[in-house]
């Protein structure tokens, strides 16, 4: 890895910010699902559409913080990665070959950010749309909607983890 304290100080950066995003997908997907998930009435059962407009009530709770830290920071992280890769890329033939593992991690978050806007926010949507604005067959699949969107979110936990390993990796090698 190239030498250059400022690049060194963004790709370390942008390892923390990895390890940040898969804990935050962490909390999410074993903790918060599962919290607002305990002792869900079966589809269909007295209380089941109560229970789901109440998750569609709470979900904003959820997701707001992800959209207003979590969405930026990735972001920010694939910038870095990004802007390091490169600058590596240009330095010296010596660490000309440093880059890839760098360019893989902003590959990941770049994945991750997509997956976010493609397949997590119409989940979010849906989640939200509870409170209010649902047929009783969408309350009827509310829990089915929650445990994909924790599904879904696991690729939020594993591509930061592989991103974080392969710059830690890179910076060490």
């Amino acid at each position: 890895m190239s030498d250059n304290t400022v690049i060194k100080s963004i790709a370390g950066t942008c390892i923390s910010i990895s390890f940040i995003l898969a804990g935050n997908a962490v909390t999410q997907s074993f903790m918060t699902i599962p919290a607002l998930l305990v002792d869900f009435p079966a589809p269909g059962s007295p209380g089941h559409a109560d229970r789901a407009r109440l998750l569609g009530r709470q979900w904003p709770l959820c997701w707001t913080v992800g959209n207003q830290f979590f969405r930026p920071i990735s972001t920010l992280s694939f910038i870095g990665y990004t802007y390091a890769a490169y600058s590596v890329y240009k330095a010296d033939d010596k660490s000309r070959g440093d880059w890839k593992l760098l360019a893989v991690a902003a590959g990941l978050h770049f994945v991750t950010i997509v997956h976010s806007a493609v397949n997590m926010q119409p989940l979010n949507d849906k989640l939200e749309a509870l409170a209010t604005r649902s047929s009783e067959k969408e309350l009827y699949e509310a829990t089915d909607v929650a445990t994909k969107w924790a599904r879904w979110n696991l690729l939020r936990l594993v591509n930061p983890v592989v991103a974080g390993t392969c710059a830690i990796y890179q910076m060490l090698g």
